[in-house]
């Protein structure tokens, strides 16, 4: 159930896709030459392996490693096509643009790029079908009430990432539901036997281990065994990519969000901002004039807007923005959030928004310290003081700098209301409790398929 078996399904995958691409570079030269000469491989196999990783990166942009996509392959469908066309102009870019390995393949690309498409399309259909249903299932045992057991069932179902509910030693009377697949057991003085007669991978407590008589006892055998133990609370973080705040406490904070340890990070990543935001800030002042020209000519009012945000220890600081919106968004005077598909935007404002080029100006924050290019995206003074009247944790944002992007941003999008700023807090609460440089990666990669997908909030 951990975190760590998603993303050993995700590399499975990913090493998948690249063995499948190199065969059909074999089977594309063998078509072409009818044979596969010393002389003929070495001229191919370096430049094409290094487009590989490239479309490997690219499918992940595309998000094509979204394990979800299992379980809708219509959805699958749509999104493969999407990656393998953009594969097709990183390929094209690849050799014409950068003609640096002395070939210019024409017909061998095409061969290529067609019997990828066909290999790695019954490569995917396998691996769903036959491969992580076998190898990567997870069976689980839930500890729990009936009620709670019926949510994790819910959970569980619609992560599409394997995991099957198996079993139930509940702890509480109440309404048992039908799967045709759960066993239900009344004594958790079972759980041993449980565990062998159902294949179990992994327990989920519904409660801690002193809260039932005998549970304690009964999980410590489980020690010497290879099955994982997780709380109900780990299960929904590694499932979702969110921290369930309606199960959390202080306590939970204080053990799991210590700042100190990431300090080599921090330093770390603040280097890794100044050096992008080099070439960024370069880019900005290039696109200026004309983003300047095409605000002017679609709307009145100034070409940049600017507004104080809250940054880390809630200190308050001031970006700048391209402008998106008319000049009279707010003329009744109370700050609103901006929501999907705002009126209040210009024409030139939803492409800029989409592409995420408003932002652009805020690289001197970045350069400044005031900001990152990876984390929470930072609110505003009044917004960020309501909310943390009414969400006491939400102050844990300011831990960190706040970012240009963020985890938050690629898995939810618009929080137009309270319900929406408290999902958007749990996804950035497991970005602080988890970020690192692969993940900042992850998020960077995820942000680069947005723009291009113009999906941007």
């Amino acid at each position: 159930m951990h975190s760590v078996g998603v993303n050993l399904k995700k590399l499975f995958l990913a090493l998948g896709d690249y063995a499948v691409f190199e065969l059909a570079l074999v089977a594309t030269l063998l078509i072409r030459t009818g044979g596969l000469s010393s002389a003929t491989w070495q001229t191919h196999a370096l430049p094409f392996s290094l487009l590989n990783v490239l479309w490997v990166m690219t499918f992940y942009i595309c998000n094509l490693y979204d394990l979800t996509l299992a379980r809708d392959l219509s959805r699958f469908f749509r999104a493969f096509l999407d990656g393998m066309l953009a594969n097709l102009a990183v390929a094209l870019a690849f050799f014409y643009l950068i003609p640096i390995f002395g070939i210019a393949p024409r017909t061998n690309l095409v061969l290529y790029f067609v019997l990828s498409l066909l290999l790695i399309y019954a490569w995917r259909l396998f691996f769903y079908r036959r491969i992580s249903p076998t190898i990567f299932r997870n069976r689980v045992l839930f500890v729990g009430t009936p009620a709670d057991a019926a949510r994790v069932h819910e959970l569980l179902a619609k992560s599409g990432l394997g995991y099957e509910l198996a079993a139930v030693a509940e702890t509480a009377p109440g309404s048992r539901f039908d799967s045709g697949h759960v066993t239900w057991h009344v004594s958790v003085d079972l759980i041993d036997q449980i565990l062998k007669e159902r294949r179990i991978n992994t327990i989920v407590l519904g409660h801690k281990p002193d809260d039932i008589p005998g549970l304690r006892d009964a999980l410590y055998k489980t020690l010497f065994t290879s099955v994982a133990l997780l709380d109900r609370a780990s299960l929904e973080e590694s499932v979702t990519g969110r921290v369930p705040l309606e199960h959390m406490s202080q306590t939970w904070f204080l053990e799991h969000l210590r700042e100190g340890d990431k300090a080599w990070y921090e330093g770390t990543k603040r280097v890794a901002d100044v050096l992008l935001a080099l070439p960024f800030g370069i880019l900005t002042v290039a696109l200026y004039p004309f983003l300047a020209i095409a605000i002017k000519l679609t709307s009145k009012g100034p070409v940049l807007y600017s507004q104080e945000r809250v940054g880390r220890g809630d200190v308050n600081f001031r970006i700048y923005k391209f402008r998106t919106m008319r000049q009279d968004a707010e003329a009744e005077g109370a700050p609103k959030f901006a929501v999907k598909d705002d009126p209040r935007l210009t024409k030139i404002g939803s492409f800029l928004r989409a592409t995420r080029l408003d932002e652009l100006p805020q690289i001197w924050n970045v350069i400044r310290g005031e900001m990152s290019f990876i984390g929470p995206r930072p609110e505003r003074p009044a917004f960020a003081e309501e909310l943390t009247r009414q969400m006491p944790f939400y102050a844990l944002r300011h831990l960190t700098r706040p970012g240009l992007t963020g985890w938050a941003q690629v898995n939810f999008g618009y929080a137009s209301s309270f319900d929406d700023n408290l999902k958007k807090l749990q996804y950035d609460i497991y970005y602080i409790k988890h970020r690192s440089p692969l993940m900042d990666i992850s998020i960077l990669l995820k942000t680069i398929g947005i723009v291009v997908r113009r999906q941007g909030t």
